[in-house]
Formats: C-alpha cells, sequence, structure tokens
C-alpha cells in the first residue's frame, strides 16, 4: 500500500510541475529587451522592411546599446542566431506576425556569417528552410533600427 502512496504521491508532483510552455506568450517577459531591426531595403515586399528580436543577455543587449548609439549609416553588425517556430508574441512588421523568431539569449550581433544563413525575414527566412534546415537565421543587411517597448 506504500508503493502506492508513493506513486500517487510522485504523479502529482509531475503533474504539477508540467507547465504549457508550447503556448505564445501573452505576458511578455520583464527582463527581456526588444530591438527593431530594419531589414531587405531591395525587396519590393513590405514585410520585409524589419522584425523584432528580444533578449535578457546583458552582452547582446550592450551590443545593440552601442551600435544605435552609433548614426545609422555606421551600424554594422547585424543578428545572427537560432530561430523557432511562432512569433513569441512579439516578432511582428506592422500588421505581419512572422512565423518565427530568434530564441531570446541563442543570437548575437555579427560582423560576418556565411552565406547560408542570409535572406530577408519573410520572404527568404522561412521556418522550414532555417529553422528546420539550416538551424540559423542572419541576414547581413539587417541592422539595428532602434530599442522598443511592448506592453
Amino acid at each position: 500500500m506504500r508503493k502506492f502512496w508513493v506513486l500517487v504521491v510522485s504523479l502529482m508532483v509531475v503533474l504539477a510541475s508540467c507547465s504549457e510552455d508550447d503556448e505564445p506568450k501573452q505576458d511578455l517577459d520583464s527582463d527581456l529587451r526588444y530591438f527593431k531591426f530594419r531589414a531587405c531595403d531591395h525587396t519590393d515586399d513590405w514585410r520585409n522592411e524589419s522584425f523584432i528580436a528580444s533578449t535578457a543577455d546583458p552582452g547582446v543587449i550592450q551590443q545593440c546599446l552601442d551600435q544605435l548609439a552609433l548614426p545609422a549609416e555606421e551600424r554594422t553588425l547585424f543578428p545572427l542566431g537560432k530561430i523557432t517556430a511562432g512569433s513569441g508574441g512579439y516578432n511582428f512588421n506592422d500588421t505581419h506576425e512572422f512565423n518565427w523568431h530568434f530564441i531570446e539569449d541563442e543570437w548575437e550581433l555579427v560582423e560576418m556569417g556565411i552565406e547560408i544563413y542570409d535572406g530577408c525575414p519573410y520572404s527568404e527566412a522561412e521556418l522550414l528552410d532555417y529553422a528546420g534546415t539550416v538551424g540559423s537565421y542572419g541576414g547581413w543587411g539587417n541592422r539595428i533600427e532602434a530599442e522598443v517597448v511592448l506592453n
């Protein structure tokens, strides 16, 4: 009988510790900072104009702030990192919500990246190609534009 109660209590602990991590973020994490990136000026599709990435990593936040302190034409770094399905509740451009977002704290600003990571956020950074096959995204022409505050 004791084994039965140990099993029941163990099952209750396991069930209580489960969460709904697959649900989209509705309450945006207060530790995260959000940055808007200008992208793909060479395309006619307005959905490629910008996207938003988020991080709580102090080093990446400082990189972003350092880039924002420069005049726009002197900003040379672009975001590169792992992406995953869904907008994360924040990766949008006007009325377009992206089907991907950078995984928080798994991206950084870089000077160079291999060509396979390059692309535009809407027309070329399709989820199956980048998240499913390549694993990362880093459009060479993407430049930080602003820090944004989301409610």
